[in-house]
């Protein structure tokens, strides 16, 4: 056919007609090109690639309106049938003219390709695989509807997963992850294509001839057969060991998570060190059967390398993803049908159209021609690969198949990684209204600053763990970042899925406490929904170091070192130096074993409890207060013995020696030695320079035992009204050098003896004077004046003046008239009874004279106490009253009636004591205890047995007077 009539028949579109090759172009008009070359990749789990040179007589065609256009290549197959490749056009060329003819070059794949020219930062959360490649596959118009899942179970939810980059890699790796592959299916009116996406090999198409036969090479005819079948085996890994790492539930160190699987038998003698050991990242799995899995993919595509079958020849239906039973092969016909059966892998194809084209045509770049001539040659000859046309034309037709067994499971290879991952900045996010918003372990949400997906609420991520300063197992720190903070982003070993917070980064929007001059620094907390904070300052100013802890709650605060009035960033006046611990609530220091308080100056390393100073003021009090003891007692007054033995006591308790602990375990050689330290938790106070007590109200001392006040010099005590004193044993004054001297600037001066006598005896003259009144002396049994053996005794209405020597009498006159009496009224002096700390007295239920109308009257009566030491006993007295049982310390009474033997009978009630409620027991005694009061008193009051009336019901009575308790 010449050129001439070449150009009107590919114009007419008869030159497609009964062809090898043929293509449909919607985008063109019909008729406008004519396939010359093809060349075909198709991988199993891959795209396809198909090149096309075409032939047209227009040479006019812009290529701009055939990219991303829907193409279809028609291949004739050995029954004049045809199947189709659908695709979408991804690249064109034109490579040339040759008079009349211009060539093109059309590369087209299947709408997967466009996966490779769209990236995104995105994530999906608690969704699995299969829904996460739906979601991406569907953002491509041309890929919704034609692509299917056909999977033998459902694949586990990823609680994270992030894409960050191209779709064609996220998808990829999703599936390799998983063990996915996927196949192509064509429709068959070549409008459409559809991906398959499975995890078994057995839900592969049939090749449209399932029986594929093998023929010898040499045939002299086209032969829709393989003419070449060989086999090889590689060396491959045979142990797949994994470790992972699951912060939720960490494992032992000596016994981590993983897994450890071989590869299948029966695969030769492989080497035993053939291992592939791999970290494979935080918490890969939770589970074992999960983490098996994964590793099962692994070993399954090392299984599926290791044995690969190749064919070629005529073959024209084969496509990848195809299964077909090897039929007519000398060596494989023995096998059952089971092992004949294969799995197309990868299939190439060479094809020439069968034009009626000059062999000379030119040989432009780019051009297939040089890979077709390649592939032809030492083939052109044989017959089996010649595709004649019915016009005298012949085209050329080649196909290579790599395929493995059915029987092995088929896995993609590992080819696409993960991105790699750099530190990212995100804001810390939560729901609406929140301040704070973490979980157990304080891992947080956050929104990355690329996130388009998310408003900026708690499902912006997955929890993220947060690195903090200092964790451990019972120590630690704990910050949590707030929500609008933004925080460092790092990724457990790259991993794009594994994210960590690592820092708190401040920015405009948020920035820091202390700035601009360096010199601060510390930590500040802030109050949930509120203003109030805490926080820790360290100042490191020039000379001016100083400390301060503070919390505006209370506005308490312990500032150590150079105090300044701080307010936020700014530093203020002077305060002064040392340390100020102040607040405007409460405030309590306890020590439980001691407490020394001191103004006395210490090097910075001393022991805290010396007490040197402290120590050597009471041992010069205690010599004092035995020195004035010994002169008492001397004088006839009150020894301060049990004064100076407390003093005493009080300063061997501030002398003890501790050795530092011996623990055994590690100490780095320090902490030996030994240190001062108090034998009992007392209190000392110390100055050189004095201690003062000051208040607006009250000062209370209060002891239990002895308060000792000793100076060395004088002891003042100033009362701006009075000066009162109330002495329960016996008040005892000495002086051993001035004097002693007791003046009323007003009023007058009371001393009585109101119980006994009054005794003044003086060395020298005793002088009773008045200065402007008189000197009255009376007395009601008698008063008697006597010296030197004379005297005047004044008794029962008399006088008697005696004297052994003479008595005289003076006076202007002497009157001596008839009796005469003045009656002189003498005060009536009270009486009372002094109760120790704690008394208590029995009354028969509540009132005395219930105990004559029940009959204890006469009845004997025990009052023990908890040693059983008896307190009061005697009979019971006609008016019912009980003795009043006075005890030093607290303790439980008990009253006994009666000598009869009794059964506890337990009743409760509530005794009000000053007002206080409390409960107390009451119980009939088991050992002759018919009536038995256990109750504790409380600040020197006592519990009156008016209180008890309600104890004892009727019933209890009545088992009382008839002795069936």
């Amino acid at each position: 056919m010449n050129m001439t009539d070449l150009v009107q028949a590919i114009r007419g579109g008869l030159i497609q007609q009964d062809r090898l090759l043929k293509t449909d172009i919607p985008s063109l008009p019909p008729n406008t090109i004519v396939p010359r070359r093809a060349v075909t990749c198709s991988e199993l789990g891959r795209d396809f690639r198909v090149t096309l040179d075409m032939v047209s007589a227009a040479g006019n065609i812009e290529l701009k309106t055939l990219i991303a256009q829907p193409i279809t290549l028609w291949i004739q197959q050995a029954d004049k049938s045809y199947l189709p490749i659908n695709g979408y056009i991804h690249t064109a060329r034109r490579l040339g003219a040759d008079g009349s003819l211009s060539t093109y070059q059309l590369t087209y794949g299947s709408w997967m390709h466009f996966l490779k020219f769209r990236s995104d930062m995105r994530y999906w959360q608690d969704m699995s695989a299969d829904e996460i490649i739906a979601d991406v596959f569907n953002q491509h118009p041309q890929a919704r509807g034609h692509f299917q899942f056909a999977l033998s179970k459902p694949l586990p939810q990823r609680s994270y997963c992030r894409q960050s980059e191209t779709d064609w890699n996220f998808v990829h790796r999703l599936m390799e992850d998983e063990g996915l592959f996927g196949f192509w299916q064509q429709s068959k009116d070549g409008n459409a294509h559809t991906f398959v996406i499975t995890d078994n090999i057995h839900s592969l198409d049939e090749a449209p001839s399932r029986r594929v036969r093998f023929y010898r090479s040499g045939t002299g005819s086209e032969t829709d057969a393989f003419t070449q079948w060989a086999g090889s085996r590689t060396l491959q890994s045979t142990l797949h060991t994994t470790r992972t790492f699951d912060y939720k539930s960490p494992s032992a160190p000596f016994n981590p998570n993983g897994t450890a699987l071989p590869t299948k038998a029966d695969q030769g003698s492989l080497p035993e060190q053939a291992e592939v050991y791999e970290y494979t990242g935080a918490y890969t799995y939770s589970d074992q059967d999960r983490g098996e899995q994964l590793s099962k993919v692994r070993l399954e595509e090392w299984e599926s390398r290791a044995k690969r079958f190749f064919g070629t020849g005529g073959l024209r239906g084969i496509d990848a993803g195809q299964r077909y039973v090897l039929a007519d092969h000398p060596e494989h016909d023995r096998d059952p049908e089971n092992e004949r059966e294969f799995a197309a892998i990868k299939v190439r194809r060479f094809i020439e159209n069968n034009l009626p084209l000059s062999a000379q045509e030119a040989n432009f770049p780019h051009s297939l021609q040089g890979e077709l001539a390649q592939a032809k040659a030492g083939r052109a000859s044989e017959g089996a690969f010649k595709v004649a046309h019915a016009d005298g034309s012949a085209g050329f037709y080649l196909v290579e198949v790599e395929s493995q067994r059915v029987s092995v499971p088929y896995r993609s290879p590992f080819e696409h990684e993960k991105p790699a991952m750099q530190l990212e900045t995100a804001i810390v996010v939560g729901p609406k209204g929140e301040e704070v918003y973490t979980d157990e372990l304080n891992r947080i949400k956050v929104m990355f600053i690329w996130d388009r997906q998310n408003p900026g609420n708690e499902r912006a991520s997955c929890w993220v763990r947060v690195a903090q300063s200092d964790t451990g197992g019972g120590y630690g720190s704990v910050h949590v970042p707030r929500i609008g903070e933004e925080v460092l982003v790092g990724y457990v070993g790259g991993d794009c899925d594994r994210p960590i917070v690592l820092h708190r980064i401040y920015n405009g929007a948020v920035k820091p406490q202390w700035h601009s001059n360096g010199i601060l620094s510390g930590y500040r907390s802030k109050e949930y929904s509120g203003a109030g904070f805490n926080e820790m300052v360290l100042d490191d100013a020039t000379g001016q170091n100083r400390a301060r802890l503070f919390s505006s709650s209370a506005n308490s605060g312990l500032h150590l070192g150079y105090l300044i009035d701080q307010s936020g960033n700014a530093r203020g006046a002077y305060l002064g130096s040392g340390f100020d611990l102040k607040t405007d609530s409460y405030g309590a220091v306890r020590a439980g074993r001691g407490l020394y308080v001191t103004t006395h100056p210490k090097q910075a390393n001393s022991q805290p409890l010396d007490v040197k100073e402290a120590q050597q003021q009471l041992v010069n009090a205690e010599s004092l207060v035995d020195t004035l003891s010994e002169v008492s007692a001397q004088h006839h007054a009150e020894p301060l013995k049990p004064g100076y033995d407390a003093l005493k006591k009080f300063v061997d308790a501030t002398q003890d020696s501790v050795a530092g602990s011996a623990s055994g375990g590690r100490t780095a050689g320090g902490g030996t030695g030994s240190a001062n330290a108090f034998k009992e938790p007392v209190m000392l106070l110390g100055s050189p320079a004095g201690i003062a007590l000051s208040t607006q109200q009250n000062v209370h001392v209060a002891a239990d035992q002895h308060l000792n006040l000793v100076s060395g010099r004088s002891t003042h005590i100033a009362s701006g009204k009075s000066l009162i004193a109330s002495v329960a044993d016996k008040l005892s004054l000495f002086v051993q050098n001035a004097g002693m001297k007791l003046f009323a600037g007003k009023g007058k001066v009371e001393i009585q003896a109101q119980s006994d006598n009054v005794e003044m005896t003086a060395q020298k003259t005793v002088k009773v004077l008045s200065s402007t009144a008189t000197v009255e002396i009376a007395a009601d049994k008698g008063i008697v004046l006597t010296s030197g053996g004379a005297y005047i005794r004044i008794q029962g209405g008399n006088i008697e003046i005696h004297a052994p020597g003479k008595v005289d009498v003076k006076g202007a006159q002497h009157l001596f008239n008839g009796p005469a009496n003045m009656s002189y009224p003498l005060p009536p002096l009270p009486t009372g009874e002094l109760l120790g700390k704690h008394s208590l007295r029995f009354a028969a239920f509540g009132a005395d004279h219930v105990a004559n109308d029940i009959g204890w009257v006469g009845k004997p009566f025990q009052i023990v106490d908890s040693a059983n030491t008896v307190l009061h006993a005697g009979q019971i007295a006609a008016d019912g009253r009980l003795p009043r049982a006075i005890v030093d310390q607290p303790d439980t009474l008990t009253l006994r009636i009666g000598s009869d033997t009794w059964q506890p009978h337990p009743v409760t009630t509530e005794q009000r004591v000053a007002g206080e409620e409390h409960e107390a027991e009451t119980e009939l005694s088991p050992d002759d205890d018919p009536f038995h009061i256990a109750s504790e008193d409380r600040g020197g009051q006592f519990v009156d047995a008016d209180h008890l009336a309600t104890l004892i019901t009727p019933t209890v009575l009545a088992r009382i007077l008839e002795g069936e308790a």
